[in-house]
C-alpha cells in the first residue's frame, strides 16, 4: 500500500477525493490526468498527489474506496438473523442501489482501464464468495435447491464480470442488470 494512502486526509483532500469519486461515477476516468485535475479542482499537484503517487494510484484509491463502501452496504452479516433467501435478496438490492450512480462511462472505464480491472476483479471475487456462502447456507437450511453451489457461484461470477464488461448494456443498465441477476438467481423464470 502506498505510504500516503495510510495518512489521514486533510479536509481539502477529503473534499477533492469526494469530488473525484462523484465525477468518476458520472463521467468515467479514462481521461483523468493530474494536470487537468489541478485546473478542474483548483488545487495544487501536492494536494492531488497526497491521494496517490501516480494517476493509477489515485484511480485505484478512489475505486477501492467506492467498492469498500459497496461491500459495507451489501454485508450480509447485518442479515444474520434472516433467512438466506432474504439475505441474498437484500444483497442484490443493496448492490443495485450502490451501483445506481455509476454511469455507462464509469462502467466502460472499469472494463478497459487495467488498474480498474484489477480492483473490480478483486471485488467480484469477494462478492462471489459472499454469494456462495449465502447459497450454501440456504441449501443447508433447505431454502434453496441447487445441483451445484459451486457451479451456480461461477455462473454468478461470470455474469458479474460480463456486467462490468458491458455485455448487457443494450438490454439493461449495470445497476438494473445486477437486480435482474438477483431476481434470476432467487426466482428463476417461473411465474410466482
Amino acid at each position: 500500500m502506498p505510504e500516503n494512502a495510510t495518512r489521514p486526509l486533510t479536509a481539502r483532500q477529503r473534499e477533492l477525493f469526494t469530488a473525484l469519486l462523484t465525477d468518476f461515477l458520472a463521467e468515467g476516468f479514462e481521461s483523468f490526468t493530474i494536470d487537468d485535475a489541478t485546473k478542474r479542482y483548483h488545487c495544487s499537484k501536492s494536494t492531488i498527489y497526497a491521494l496517490g503517487k501516480t494517476r493509477d494510484a489515485i484511480i485505484r484509491r478512489v475505486l477501492v474506496s467506492f467498492f469498500k463502501e459497496i461491500t459495507r452496504r451489501t454485508d450480509p452479516e447485518a442479515n444474520r438473523m434472516t433467512s438466506a433467501a432474504r439475505a441474498l435478496e437484500d444483497y442484490f438490492t443493496a448492490m443495485t442501489s450502490a451501483l445506481a450512480p455509476a454511469s455507462t462511462a464509469f462502467m466502460r472505464d472499469l472494463a478497459t482501464e487495467p488498474v480498474a480491472q484489477e480492483v473490480y476483479a478483486l471485488n467480484t471475487s469477494g462478492a462471489t464468495q459472499t454469494i456462495r456462502t449465502l447459497l450454501e447456507r440456504g441449501v443447508a437450511a433447505g431454502e434453496f435447491r441447487a445441483e451445484s453451489v459451486a457451479f451456480t457461484s461461477l455462473v454468478i461470477q461470470r455474469t458479474m464480470a460480463d456486467i462490468q464488461q458491458g455485455a448487457y448494456t443494450e438490454a439493461l443498465a449495470p445497476a438494473a442488470a445486477y437486480h435482474a441477476l438477483g431476481q434470476l438467481v432467487l426466482h428463476g423464470i417461473l411465474e410466482r
